[in-house]
């Protein structure tokens, strides 16, 4: 007896496994926005939903003084998957047997990802934590570690077989191995009803393959072909070297700094192994106005040398500290998501030969520059820096630097009044923060020690 994912469902509940769920609009909200403000590190509201809208994003915005650190939304209490073990704690019960857990495992995996072209073959696709929050689909070979490195995480034996055109997870329970195979959404029963094939169980039993083909393998004959030509197919340990379970979401918000988290996409991804765009992906944006007021664009820096914010009439300017010096700014961006485009908006005054410059690092060992100023008066500009990030080859870019340098000799001045930094990224839409109709619960969290003032944004479409 075969067992599909589909099957286990209602009629309802396998077509929103084929589409797009159907989001709602909060009640009330005429603006197509709803706001609400957090003071606390763990606070949770209430909103209700009815059918008619769709949400666009999810907005997390730091409007206080001082940096936040790992704020995230948990709606209704699901999808917080912030890291291994929490998303462990959506899966697993306490009260459950290990056959139930390694079950529950698979069902979550199955549900959660999708069949395509890996993005890259780096690690970092075979860790739970990005391999369902940044990517959300992958090969046979990514479902499989994966559900390997979750069973471990939760205290089960389970391993990975390399097969001649497939690979599939085993986890050990009730004193046997069992094959559940979270990118084919199957796993098969053997005569009694109850028992969980082996890979081993399959090889000598082509029929248990046959009575029901898999939702997403529809050739059956390829599949016996694939699980009983047992000359290769091996326990690969090359998975156990290839996995890890260390990465969270975790990021920082700096005074007027904000990150938008939508499932529509700009078309913007990163991929290296196979050109063409998945069929299912999100973008979202960091975006960072520094507070130059008051000296506050310094909170969250990575270094500031003779450099200050001074005050001009109602407004604000950064400017070197003494005459006749250069003035640095050096801000790094670090993100959980990887980076697939950025820019910089630039505002200043230069008078005489005072200049300005940006400056572009992966790894602060080096300095690319990006862009320097060509007169005096008045500068506006956008620096595009999506040149410097790699979305086409090598790894994902994590992390990068810009520096700002102010240089104003004897006689002249250099003054910025205006900087805004954009990092676009690229998610797993299905990890967001779902609403439901009716009531929904909305729970904000965050790392800070300190205070924090940040605004929750939900935006919705008609």
């Amino acid at each position: 007896m075969i067992v599909p994912l589909s099957s286990r469902l209602p009629a309802r509940a396998r077509l929103l496994t084929l589409v797009a769920p159907t989001l709602f609009a909060l009640v009330g909200s005429a603006s197509g926005t709803e706001r609400h403000t957090v003071t606390s590190p763990d606070e949770s509201w209430e909103c209700r939903v009815e059918p008619g809208h769709q949400l666009r994003s999810f907005t997390i915005r730091n409007v206080g003084d001082d940096v936040v650190e790992s704020p995230r939304i948990v709606v209704n209490g699901r999808r917080n998957w912030f890291s291994t073990p929490t998303i462990l704690a959506e899966i697993l019960r306490p009260e459950m047997t290990e056959r139930e857990k390694a079950i529950a495992v698979w069902d979550f995996l199955a549900r959660n990802r999708y069949h395509d072209q890996p993005a890259h073959t780096d690690i970092e696709v075979h860790d739970p934590v990005r391999f369902l929050n940044v990517w959300g689909y992958g090969f046979c070979d990514d479902s499989a570690t994966n559900f390997m490195v979750l069973c471990r995480e939760a205290g089960l034996r389970a391993r990975v077989w390399g097969l001649s055109g497939h690979v599939v997870p085993e986890a050990y329970f009730d004193g046997g191995w069992h094959m559940l195979d979270p990118d084919g959404e199957i796993y098969y029963l053997e005569d009694d009803g109850d028992t969980i094939a082996s890979v081993e169980t399959l090889a000598r039993r082509p029929d248990l393959i046959f009575r029901h083909p898999s939702p997403l393998y529809r050739d059956p004959i390829k599949l016996v072909e694939i699980y009983s030509s047992t000359d290769n197919n091996r326990i690969s340990t090359w998975y156990d070297r290839t996995s890890e379970a260390r990465h969270t979401m975790a990021f920082s918000l700096r005074p007027g700094e904000e990150l938008l988290r939508s499932r529509e996409n700009r078309g913007k991804y990163f991929a290296t192994r196979f050109p063409d765009a998945p069929r299912r992906f999100g973008n979202g944006r960091f975006t960072f106005e520094p507070v130059i007021a008051g000296g506050i664009f310094a909170r969250g820096a990575e270094s500031v040398r003779d450099l200050e914010a001074r005050r001009d009439g109602d407004s604000w300017r950064l400017a070197p500290t003494r005459d006749d010096s250069a003035g640095v700014l050096v801000y790094s961006f670090e993100s959980p998501y990887p980076f697939v485009d950025a820019q910089a908006e630039i505002g200043a005054r230069l008078d005489g030969e005072g200049a300005a410059s940006l400056e572009f690092s992966e790894s602060d060992d080096g300095w690319t520059p990006l862009w320097s100023s060509t007169g005096g008066g008045l500068v506006s500009t956008t620096v595009p820096i999506g040149s410097s990030l790699r979305t086409r080859a090598g790894r994902p870019v994590w992390s990068y630097s810009l520096r700002l340098t102010l240089r104003a000799p004897a006689g002249s001045s250099a003054a910025v009044d205006r900087l805004r930094f954009t990092s676009d990224i690229q998610l797993a839409p299905h990890s967001l923060p779902d609403l439901r109709s009716g009531e929904n619960t909305i729970r904000y969290m965050d790392d800070t020690t300190g205070r924090r003032t940040v605004e929750v944004i939900i935006d919705l479409a008609d």
